[in-house]
């Protein structure tokens, strides 16, 4: 009878854990669908830039066109922000929209439609050269008409420089020159716009643990150019942004990439996206928020060209099977929420050193 009991009561133990862990993982996709978005990154807007870094007018158009098909939510990029780390909900489905560099060809047709639609957008500039090039770049009194029309101005730098690429992490003289760059960039746009929401794009998406530390202590939020969405986990020095010129412009991608989730781990455990050539191919470790892990799958490069291995307490490790290219690189990795459909994404950058 004893034994039996005891049985019972492990049973019953048993069915409340697996329970628990059911409802610890409903609860956290609740969060996310409450609480979490995802932020489209373009360039140039037209017909006659470079393929690699443009949509066309009529491929924008056909974007905007689909955000609305997929019922999302257009949100201004620092107030979704603000709400995340407040905790306070956002709409289901919701998505920023940016544009880097402030190229005057998106002022023709990409400004004017968001406008006409009441959307709001982000635009990062470099002051320094939108006044070399006034005929290329939007000009401080167009950027001031445009922020009359919920369109935010932001910091890009003060030139479209590297900012890690010059063995920053032990040259002060370097970390001083992109600080000041950066510093500089805030009190022009709130000399020319009035304001500044504190918000920072990385040029070329690269940024370092020293540069994060500061910009964090500057109370700045920053953002690269790795895929995956916004949440109250994510680090807010490197928040992920989908591309969507080129080659990542293809509305059926795209839409795979509007609908994504946040994939639950703390973001700000991350390693810096530093490789140097000794640590090469870099390995990734991180712990999942909740336990369903079965269905994860990373990849590099489009292909499964990784090595992933799962440990204890739900945390992976994942690494290429070979030797990353110099320059730019990421790990991404996937998994199939409880919407068909849906994925939860995220991406680490990595940039290896010559």
């Amino acid at each position: 009878m004893i034994k039996l009991i005891q049985r019972r009561c492990w049973i019953l133990v048993g069915l409340i854990a697996l329970q628990f862990s059911k409802l610890s993982y409903a609860s956290i996709e609740a969060k996310l669908l409450d609480n979490s978005f995802v932020i489209l990154q373009y360039h140039h807007v037209a017909n006659d830039t470079p393929a690699v870094t443009s949509v066309t007018d009529e491929q924008f158009i056909q974007h905007l066109d689909l955000i609305e098909q997929l019922d999302m939510n257009v949100v201004d990029l620092a107030d979704a922000i603000d709400k995340v780390r407040s905790g306070e909900p956002l709409p289901d489905k919701s998505v920023a929209i940016t544009f880097d560099d402030g190229y005057k060809n998106i002022a023709n047709q990409a400004l004017p439609e968001l406008v006409k639609r009441g959307w709001p957008a982000t635009v990062f500039v470099n002051p320094g050269l939108l006044t070399q090039s006034p005929s290329y770049y939007l000009t401080w009194p167009e950027l001031k008409h445009w922020s009359k029309q919920k369109i935010t101005i932001a910091n890009h730098g003060w030139l479209h420089d590297y900012w890690v690429r010059e063995n920053a992490q032990n040259n002060h003289q370097w970390q001083q020159k992109i600080k000041q760059s950066i510093t500089d960039t805030e009190q022009a746009i709130i000399q020319h716009i009035g304001y500044s929401r504190k918000l920072v794009a990385y040029p070329y998406g690269e940024y370092d643990t020293w540069l994060q530390n500061w910009l964090r202590e500057q109370k700045l939020i920053a953002f690269g150019q790795q895929s995956g969405g916004v949440a109250g986990f994510s680090d807010f020095t490197a928040l992920p942004r989908f591309p969507a010129s080129g080659i990542y412009a293809n509305e059926k991608t795209l839409t795979t990439k509007l609908l994504s989730r946040v994939l639950p781990v703390d973001y700000t455990q991350l390693p810096s996206p530093i490789v140097s050539t000794d640590n090469n191919p870099p390995s990734l470790s991180f712990k999942l928020l909740f336990d369903k892990t079965n269905q994860l799958n990373c990849f590099i490069g489009g292909k499964a060209e990784m090595v992933m291995e799962k440990l204890a307490d739900n945390r992976f490790q994942i690494k290429a099977n070979q030797s990353l290219d110099k320059g730019r690189s990421r790990y991404n990795c996937t998994m199939q929420s409880k919407e068909a459909g849906r994925f939860y994404w995220l991406s680490q950058s990595w940039l290896i050193e010559d």
